[in-house]
């Protein structure tokens, strides 16, 4: 959408939005490569597994299975508007399944795959799905929460299917190849995003089919006015999360651009190695993973990027000078949120970069401080950063009955953030404030007292307690049962963890206490956890830690 230009003015001046009032998304970033002389059997997604193996598919492909999936969901009564959660690693089957969903008209759900139980079951719930398609250790998740969600009534797993659940290829393979997609509104629900971090009981963004043009802008300007010739599109974020989503894959689809999806965890080695192999010439990568891409990248040889890209938190300004010393290109920023989209961007060959400033907003947007009741404030004044009423890439709503309304009574769209707009137009958020008993993990927040709630329900288990160790990793102090094993009890409360609460949650190491430090008033003394003495005796294989991939 966006035109190359010279200047950042020069593409705010040339900038028009052009969204159709009937658009479906799945029909833009598939069906349309396969039309109107588009060769659609040109390479959509590279899929790698650990081995280097890579498994290729055609739009023409992705279209014909996600037909398929569209009939077993039909048939299985999601209709239009129907919620359809998909908790999926990035894979063919994710793609297929986000594809279905969106051409049918109904609602897709994205959640990690790293989620227990007792998250999905949330999500399950309070989203009223009518079906599900997970792998691995997500369709343990989703049938563990059924009870939870009556309205859940088809649950399709991709590998083994356990009991209550079909087996995804197995239905495919039955289904006809034929769907016309549904004739949808631009404004109409496509997804309903939920905050990917296990803790609490978020609410859900729902957004509209517009919101993939919408946040267009922001990507193609990060990206060095994407897309180019001969660009390949990688990402390390999750596909089920906002970002690498919108910011990700269907940016790249919506240019018939080939998106490279690895299995596996983040790991930067396999990374370089997998950029260099498929040719990756522009990715988006989160701050962490930037930063652990750019530490193996100064180790030995490395492919050369074209854009480069990163968001929504930000880059510590050190890191952006190592990234443009090792890869010989800056890291361009985007920020917004699942409320406004990406609202605000760099791009390093139309303005300069400065610290603690994610950019301006991107051409077609405005993004301003306000005031509670909704008045733009002058440039330097602090308040609270908003979008402009018309911003396509905005969320319809939060939701549920009871959610609080997403827009300011002017109408504007609150990012959910403080900060100032100074008189060149950049925007300065404010650092968020550090919650009492909350800690980031791999840039994911983690609420103490819910681990530990988890931890304490385990049968052998009297009483625990969570540490944040310097490293960045967390520890449980716990207070076994009397008739607890010696042997096995802390890799089973690491499991425990992972399987009711989030693999990211899951603490990294276990020590076993006979009592736990607490105030008078019942609190954990978290100070006299982490300054007890050092044991002299080797720890037990049982204890030992093993360091957290990157």
């Amino acid at each position: 959408m966006l035109k190359i230009a010279r200047s950042y003015e020069e593409s705010c001046r040339t900038f028009r939005w052009r969204i159709p009032g009937r658009y479906n998304l799945a029909f833009d970033i598939c069906d349309r490569q396969t039309m109107a002389g588009a060769d659609g059997h040109r390479t959509a997604l590279i899929v790698e597994d650990e081995n280097g193996t890579a498994d290729r598919y055609t739009f023409h492909v992705l279209r014909l299975l996600s037909n398929r999936l569209a009939n077993v969901l039909t048939a299985a009564g999601v209709g239009r508007g129907d919620r359809v959660v998909v908790s999926l690693p990035p894979s063919v089957e994710a793609a297929i399944a986000l594809l279905a969903v969106t051409r049918m008209g109904a609602v897709a759900v994205p959640v990690p795959a790293g989620l227990g139980a007792e998250p999905m079951a949330w999500r399950l719930a309070d989203s009223g799905a009518r079906a599900a398609v997970a792998g691995g250790r997500a369709v343990a998740a989703v049938l563990a929460a059924r009870e939870a969600a009556p309205r859940l009534e088809t649950v399709l797993a991709v590998g083994e299917a356990p009991a209550g659940s079909r087996e995804l290829w197995a239905a495919l393979e039955a289904a006809s190849d034929g769907f016309a997609p549904a004739v949808t509104r631009a404004d109409e629900p496509a997804f309903l995003f939920y905050s990917a971090e296990a803790g609490g009981r978020p609410t859900g963004a729902l957004h509209a089919h517009r919101a993939l043009p919408g946040n267009l802008p922001a990507v193609e300007l990060a990206l060095d006015f994407f897309a180019r010739f001969g660009d390949v599109l990688w990402t390390s974020a999750d596909w089920m999360e906002f970002d690498g989503l919108m910011w990700g894959l269907l940016p790249a689809w919506h240019h018939g651009v080939p998106v490279v999806a690895q299995t596996g965890e983040f790991d930067p080695e396999r990374a370089l190695a997998l950029i260099a192999r498929q040719g990756v010439r522009a990715a988006f990568l989160p701050p962490h993973h930037l930063a652990a891409l750019c530490e193996a990248a100064m180790a030995r040889p490395h492919p050369m990027p074209r854009a480069l890209a990163t968001g929504p938190a930000p880059l510590p300004f050190s890191r952006h000078e190592a990234v443009e010393r090792v890869f010989g290109i800056p890291a361009n920023e985007i920020w917004g949120g699942p409320a406004t989209g990406a609202v605000a961007a760099n791009c390093a060959a139309l303005m300069e970069c400065r610290p603690g400033s994610p950019g301006r907003a991107v051409p077609g947007i405005t993004v301003e401080a306000v005031d509670p009741s909704g008045r733009v404030l002058r440039a330097g004044d602090a308040g609270m950063l908003a979008a402009a009423p018309a911003t396509p890439g905005g969320c319809l709503g939060w939701w549920g009955s009871d959610a609080p309304p997403a827009r300011l009574a002017s109408g504007w769209l609150n990012t959910g953030m403080t900060g100032s707009r100074d008189l060149d137009g950049y925007l300065w958020p404010d650092d968020p404030v550090a919650e009492d008993g909350v800690v980031r993990i791999g840039g994911r927040r983690v609420v103490l007292a819910e681990v530990e709630a988890a931890l304490a329900a385990h049968p052998l288990v009297r009483d625990a307690a969570l540490a944040l160790l310097p490293c960045g990793d967390v520890r449980a102090y716990v207070v076994a049962a009397d008739d607890a094993p010696a042997a096995g009890l802390a890799a089973e409360l690491q499991a425990w963890v992972g399987a009711r609460r989030a693999l990211h949650e899951a603490p990294r190491r276990v020590d076993f206490v006979d009592a736990l430090p607490r105030a008078a008033d019942g609190r954990i003394k978290r100070d006299e956890l982490t300054s007890r003495p050092l044991r002299l005796d080797a720890p037990s294989s049982d204890e030992r830690w093993t360091p957290r991939r990157k």
